[in-house]
């Protein structure tokens, strides 16, 4: 925002008033956390299971996510979903996890869409965005929507079919549905239709990671033409992954690619400038945690049994929009946890701008929570960062507002504790890439040195995203896959 014409001249260091625009994670509202509660029961009824199966449930979450987080060539055969065994482990674990995931970050983004949109989801499993989005979006409830639904398992689709129609309360597959879902069997770009208002993408890219011999960053633009190829002017494409090393660097790819096709960037990207963590002097990569409170006791309590209890839910996004791009002034996406400083009190957390990376100061220990966008002013003179080189702009503290206007200290699964009061530092736990389902280290990494130029290749054939390869000058990533 830009400062009155009278105030005084900035004291570097001095408190910058932000304006807040918009939340990003949203809380769970009641009504979805009563429909996850009763989420066994939809399972039970859609997909019953011996008693047999259903005490070995456990050792099969445990196996399926062995063989979506290895490291060995080729990861988790294709179409694994088709496997019972499988798809009753992920039933049970993954699908209700993302569900949570997806449910937290829906609302806050720009789906509104129109009446008798088409919608493409790619890789669908058992319907996991497209349960996501009746469950969290009620303002999409009341609109006449067409969604085609593609993936290589049948017996996944079919689950979601019945796990649809117990949440909506109608037949999805009848032609006077307000919600009409088509599903087949095949690879993703075989759902791909001309004239698509929304293309989502939850979860695939990562698989798709190891499918190729071609450079990560050169296949992953490839998909992103063909999504773009797809939208109808004003269409949007959603691209969720895991919040992962490896998620990330899909999603690099596919941002670089909408760019390059003049493509808007809705979010969590307010530039279209380099990645501010693309070749930072940490690890760090942007993601984005939060708690997993709200998720039913038989989930918690079903993964503890598991070993696979989570303490935090992560996922990385990318959101583009078939419209030219536009700009909102001064904005700054947080994209990181909170953290300490050494050398003035408080906490701070990492912001992405135009200008590069921000380090913003809440000297009350308040600072904004991971996702939100705000209009802040950086000040030409404010003092530099040592560790990561970006500008610091302390943030005006706010004893009078009440404790639920704040950001809360994150509690466990179970509840029981909170966060230590002195956030941990930015080297804390930067080691080694995070577990499956937990968090990774916040994003750190020095300001930008401007992005080179360069055009994307022409659109590809849907059948086979071919074409010559390009060497990527960024390190290599082990493939790190998740479920959908």
């Amino acid at each position: 925002m830009s400062p009155d014409a009278d105030a005084p001249l900035h004291r570097p260091g001095a408190p910058t008033k932000p304006v807040f625009l918009r939340r990003l994670f949203t809380p769970l509202p009641p009504d979805l956390t009563a429909r996850l509660a009763a989420y066994p029961d939809l399972l039970r009824r859609a997909m019953p299971l011996r008693s047999g199966m259903e005490r070995q449930l456990p050792r099969l979450v445990r196996e399926l996510s062995q063989s979506l987080t290895s490291e060995r060539e080729g990861g988790p055969r294709p179409g694994y979903l088709s496997d019972p065994r499988a798809l009753s482990a992920y039933a049970w674990y993954y699908l209700p996890w993302n569900l949570i995931r997806l449910s937290r970050l829906l609302p806050g983004l720009d789906l509104n869409l129109p009446d008798n949109a088409l919608v493409c989801d790619l890789g669908s499993g058992p319907l996991t965005f497209v349960q996501a989005l009746w469950l969290s979006r009620p303002d999409l409830r009341r609109k006449k929507l067409r969604i085609s639904c593609i993936d290589r398992s049948r017996r996944a689709l079919d689950l979601g079919l019945k796990l649809f129609a117990e949440l909506a309360g109608f037949d999805p597959t009848a032609e006077d549905a307000p919600w009409r879902i088509r599903v087949a069997r095949g690879e993703y770009w075989q759902g791909l239709t001309d004239g698509a208002d929304l293309v989502a993408m939850i979860n695939v890219a990562n698989e798709l990671a190891g499918s190729s011999r071609d450079p990560l960053d050169s296949r992953m633009e490839r998909v992103a033409a063909q999504l773009v190829e797809s939208l109808a002017p004003g269409g949007r494409a959603l691209v969720v992954e895991p919040g992962t090393r490896l998620g990330w660097r899909c999603l690099l790819g596919m941002r670089e690619a909408f760019i390059d096709l003049d493509i808007h960037l809705s979010g969590p990207c307010p530039h279209r400038e380099e990645c501010v963590l693309a070749g930072g002097r940490t690890r760090a990569w942007c993601h984005f945690n939060m708690s997993p409170k709200g998720a039913p006791k038989w989930l918690t309590t079903f993964s503890d049994r598991a070993n696979l209890g989570k303490e935090r839910l992560s996922l990385a996004y990318l959101l583009a929009r078939k419209v030219q791009p536009t700009l909102e002034k001064q904005a700054v996406r947080v994209v990181s946890g909170a953290f300490a400083l050494t050398d003035v009190p408080g906490s701070a957390v990492y912001g992405c701008s135009q200008s590069g990376l921000v380090v913003l100061v809440a000297p009350d220990r308040c600072p904004p929570a991971p996702g939100d966008l705000l209009a802040v002013e950086v000040p030409p003179d404010a003092p530099c960062d040592g560790k990561s080189g970006a500008p610091r702009v302390t943030l005006p503290g706010d004893p009078a507002a009440r404790p639920s206007e704040r950001p809360q200290p994150e509690r466990n699964e179970r509840g029981r504790g909170t966060a230590p009061k002195t956030p941990p530092t930015r080297d804390a736990g930067r080691s080694r890439a995070p577990k499956p389902g937990g968090s990774g280290a916040g994003p750190a990494g020095p300001l930008r040195a401007g992005r080179p130029g360069r055009k994307a290749g022409s659109p590809q054939s849907r059948e086979k995203a071919g074409g010559p390869a390009r060497t990527s000058k960024k390190p290599a990533v082990r493939p790190v896959r998740r479920g959908k």
